[in-house]
């Protein structure tokens, strides 16, 4: 197994904001091929720094591998209500495979430095934690004193009060209702991304590319919508909440597990067939 406790972190800022791994040129997009505008994740980044975003990026054998990151509550894009407290946003260990112990670990050490930089500023922690082994698992923060405050399955809302009288976090309504056009002969595709990640922003252009290849693209309506601001966040709220969705006539599927052509093809089964009866 690899060696990674000599890790060091510098402060997430302007000077270090390259060396996020999931930005262009990082190690978590070496040897893959990606669509869209990859050049957005690190302006998205630009902005959240503007807004008081904070963070650590984490070096190891002289290359950058990992990150963590969280902001005010009052202007991250999660649609979470935490007065006085910061939420985690996103954190990641590059290089390695998921299932490898050595992941989560250093995963788990950059939560805890962050936690320790959160403290002195604010009455706790929020996070969104997914029942997932290896993507923001639940189990992973529960392990570091996270609670379990509210869950819409598979994605829970987590807190890590740094305070006796910090107000628990509580997730915003649900403001965001997909459509369902069956009545009238088409298929409603609303689908969410996000250019904080370089897979939302992938999949979005991927998906374009799905619908405008479809024979019957006449009766398709696609409304996209990215998720990168608070107030995305509050006005696109879904149930359960992640910023990358996409829903076939109000039905949610997982875009991640259909690779290659089988997007297009679960499209295409999803778009009405005109009535063979004659008026």
């Amino acid at each position: 197994m690899e060696q990674t406790e000599s890790a060091e972190t510098r402060p997430l800022d302007g000077t270090t904001l390259p060396d996020i791994v999931c930005c262009p040129g990082g190690l978590e997009l070496a040897g893959k091929s990606f669509l869209g505008d990859l050049d957005g994740v690190t302006r998205w980044h630009q902005d959240r720094i503007a807004e008081g975003m904070r963070g650590l990026v984490a070096y190891a054998d002289g290359r950058p591998r990992g990150f963590v990151e969280f902001m005010p509550a009052e202007t991250a894009p999660f649609p979470v209500e935490a007065p006085d407290a910061c939420v985690l946003l996103c954190f990641h260990w590059a290089g390695t495979e998921p299932e490898d112990p050595s992941h989560l670990e250093q995963e788990a050490r950059l939560i805890e430095a962050a936690v320790t930089e959160a403290r002195k500023t604010f009455s706790g922690m929020a996070a969104l934690g997914w029942n997932h082994p290896t993507h923001y698992p639940i189990a992973l923060l529960a392990r570091l004193g996270f609670q379990e405050v509210a869950r819409q399955e598979p994605i829970a809302l987590l807190w890590l009060p740094f305070r006796a009288d910090a107000v628990p976090p509580r997730l915003a309504p649900v403001a965001f209702a997909p459509r369902d056009l069956r009545g009238e002969g088409l298929l409603a595709i609303d689908s969410s991304w996000s250019a904080r990640c370089p897979y939302s922003v992938s999949f979005a252009e991927r998906l374009r590319l799905a619908i405008e290849s479809q024979p019957d693209r006449g009766r398709i309506s696609f409304a996209q919508h990215a998720i990168d601001t608070r107030e995305d966040a509050f006005r696109l709220a879904a149930s359960p909440w992640d910023w990358g969705w996409t829903y076939l006539n109000g039905e949610l599927i997982n875009p991640f597990a259909l690779p290659g052509d089988s997007l297009a093809a679960e499209i295409a089964r999803h778009v009405p067939r005109p009535s063979q009866t004659t008026p």
